[in-house]
């Protein structure tokens, strides 16, 4: 690989005090000629190419300062003489062609609003020379002449101060929207540029790093409840703002941006002492405190997990049109999508419509009901082992092709189980059965229980997971009898959990009777928790 040579004009001008409007003239035109390119989670590689334009071999290259001059590679070294030199250089701020429009109105806009300022300074200070302006006392014939004057002159000046200001305002709101247009589609760094020169004996191609570009992908999972098969559409959003269009080409999406610097992982060994006893005293109030803060901590963030896997609502959006699948390839390092399209250089977000690819997940449909958090069902898809793997993504969710809801995907996550919402026409009622508080000779009875009815309001028989709970006793002065589970439970955890599975006819309810009594102390009172 050859050694790249850098010429850092702008820092050496920073630090060297150079006078900038000596700098270099701005190029009329950028190496525009990208061959493909590889976009990141955050950044993309361009490759570019370009031929010497003489006989001798000299070779110029040209790039915007969105690229990183540092990231800058060959890729046919073999064909270059010597070394290459790479500068960065200062320029005036470069306008793109699709921009040139919008500066010149908003350039025609401002000298407009220059125009009209100094129009309603004039008038501002014809107000203050009214102001004072005294008629002679010793001609009090002119007085009323004068008063009259002066008082048209004001209203004329007055009236016109009011139009100037309104018109300025409204240019000026124009000139806003005009300029946050401007500023949201310029490339990054736009007032400096890379100068790449050298000697090839043959076109010579290069890769170049830039900050200013992303892409994202997006599924579309459609679970079809009578089958159990859930259609897997993958879409993929990119932008980059350069400066430069890239106007059609290969362009590879990575699912992991590669590390600036790695290093072979050690592991130090653990010492461990007897820790002096004036320490030992002094922490343990911090010791308790940094436990106490973990524990916190802990459990905002399994609050903050369960709250991503839950099911946002979301708007109806419009379906993209369908086309070829890409291929992905996955290596230990990483994953990748090879896509082909076109990407204009001014950070537009753009949607590879014709680039989806269409996977079929097969997955078991359970219908799942909890009776104390919800009184309808949950739809849940859940994945066999063979499963494809799911790059990271949100997953725009719908059941039956309705729109249900989003969910996160993780970082080479295999999905064993995915909520795409609820069941609306299968419900639960779940009614307390009466309770009865006594005592006998030592001890205090409480009897309780609960009976659910679940009822299938769709047109077929359904197979519905039911949860709910007994209490279980955290002294062992309370002891559990259970009277009655019917129909009984499939399965019950150490936590008392219980879980049936049940086969509901169309239109039919089903009800399940928990009854049971806690025995405890005489006197003592139970405490739920």
């Amino acid at each position: 690989m050859k050694i790249l040579i850098f010429s850092l004009a702008i820092l050496s001008a920073v630090f060297c005090g150079a006078d900038f409007s000596q700098a270099l003239e701005a190029p009329e035109n950028y190496t525009d000629k990208i061959t493909e390119i590889h976009f990141y989670p955050s950044g993309a590689r361009f490759s570019f190419s370009v031929e010497p334009y003489d006989k001798d071999g000299n070779f110029k290259a040209v790039l915007p300062g969105a690229f990183n001059a540092d990231s800058i590679k060959l890729l046919n070294s073999d064909f270059v003489e010597g070394d290459i030199n790479v500068k960065v250089l200062n320029r005036e701020r470069w306008i793109p062609s699709y921009l040139t429009e919008i500066k010149a109105q908003a350039d025609e806009i401002e000298a407009k609003i220059a125009e009209l300022t100094a129009k309603r300074t004039a008038f501002e200070q014809t107000l203050e020379m009214l102001d004072e302006l005294k008629p002679e006392k010793s001609k009090p014939e002119e007085l009323l002449s004068y008063i009259k004057n002066s008082q048209t002159l004001r209203l004329d000046t007055e009236n016109e101060l009011v139009s100037l200001r309104k018109e300025i305002d409204d240019l000026q709101a124009k000139l806003k929207t005009l300029k946050n247009e401007l500023n949201s589609r310029r490339p990054q760094n736009d007032s400096s540029y890379i100068l790449i020169t050298g000697k090839s004996t043959d076109e010579v191609e290069f890769t170049a790093f830039t900050n200013a570009a992303s892409w994202q992908p997006r599924y579309v999972l459609d679970l079809d409840t009578s089958t159990g098969k859930i259609n897997t559409e993958l879409y993929i959003k990119a932008s980059q703002k350069t400066g430069l269009d890239y106007k059609h080409g290969d362009i590879i999406l990575h699912t992991k941006t590669p590390d600036e610097r790695i290093t072979t992982p050690v592991i130090n060994p653990l010492k461990v002492g007897i820790k002096p006893k004036e320490e030992r005293i002094a922490t343990v109030g911090s010791a308790s405190f940094a436990r106490n803060n973990m524990m916190y901590k802990s459990a905002r963030a399994e609050r903050m997990m369960m709250a991503d896997e839950d099911i946002m609502p979301m708007e109806l959006e419009e379906e993209a049109p369908r086309a070829a699948a890409p291929a992905v390839q996955e290596s230990l390092a990483d994953r990748t999508i090879d896509a082909e399209g076109a990407l204009p250089g001014d950070g537009s977000e753009r949607e590879l419509e014709l680039y989806i690819s269409t996977i079929n997940l097969e997955g078991d449909l359970l219908i799942m009901m909890i009776p104390e958090q919800r009184n309808n069902a949950w739809l849940i898809a859940k994945m066999n082992e063979s499963s494809d793997k799911l790059i990271p993504a949100v997953a725009e969710l719908r059941v039956d092709g309705a729109m249900t809801g989003k969910i996160k995907i993780g970082e080479y996550e295999t999905q064993k189980e995915i909520p795409f919402g609820y069941a609306d026409a299968i419900t639960v009622k779940k009614t307390a059965l009466v309770e009865k508080t006594g005592t006998s000779w030592f001890s205090g009875v409480f009897n309780s229980g609960y009976k659910l009815e679940i009822t299938n309001g769709t047109q077929e028989e359904r197979v519905i997971t039911v949860k709910d709970r007994l209490p279980i006793p955290t002294d062992e002065k309370i002891k559990l009898e259970v009277n009655k589970i019917e129909p009984k439970e499939k399965e019950r955890t150490k936590e008392n959990i219980l879980t049936w599975e049940i086969s509901v006819p169309a239109g039919a309810t089903v009800p399940i009777i928990v009854d049971y009594k806690l025995s405890y102390p005489s006197g003592e009172e139970l405490l739920y928790r």
